[in-house]
């Protein structure tokens, strides 16, 4: 009998320190994603229980969030933001986001800083690389030969594979099947 009195406070306790864990990160989650629907519904949450807190940083609204993020700006775009007006992420937001919603313009046009994507081309030659069963570690093992980067090397390799050459690395995976 001793021995279920002392583990019930000891379970007891520990199902209490996982409830504040899951809370704690619950709420780290909805503030690092105010607007996802889980900040929206943690923030409702929160509110319908009378407690006044925002989820968004002092001086920096949903509205402002909103504004810059559905307006086409990328998180390039605020990097060069930032380095314009020599603020922190938040304030290079919130500046920008009120002034979306005033109508005014920004220093540069949405998408601007962002990184173009992969052409078409280049997606076909690094899958046909995947196709032809390399894997990582031929990835690796052609980066050191030609002293490339993992995208440039896949992309290299992979047009090489459809243009009939011979890689000097031979495939360690299987090739993948397909469809006919």
């Amino acid at each position: 009998m001793s021995r279920t009195r002392r583990s019930q406070p000891i379970r007891l306790l520990t199902i209490g320190a996982a409830a504040t864990g899951v809370c704690i990160a619950s709420a780290g989650l909805a503030f690092a994603a105010p607007g996802s629907a889980f900040g929206q519904a943690v923030g409702g949450a929160i509110h319908a229980a009378g407690v006044d807190w925002s989820l968004m940083p002092e001086g920096y609204t949903e509205a402002q969030y909103e504004a810059y993020w559905n307006s086409g700006y990328s998180a390039e775009d605020l990097l060069e933001l930032q380095a314009i007006w020599s603020l922190d992420e938040t304030e290079a937001k919130s500046r920008a986001g009120q002034m979306i919603l005033d109508g005014e313009q920004l220093p540069f046009e949405p998408g601007a800083h962002t990184s173009p994507g992969m052409s078409p081309a280049e997606q076909a030659a690094i899958d046909e690389f995947w196709a032809a069963g390399y894997t990582v570690e031929d990835v690796e093992a052609l980066n050191d030969l030609w002293d490339t980067e993992h995208v440039e090397t896949k992309a290299r390799a992979g047009q090489m594979l459809i243009d009939g050459e011979t890689l000097p690395v031979e495939p360690s995976g299987s090739r993948a099947a397909t469809a006919d």
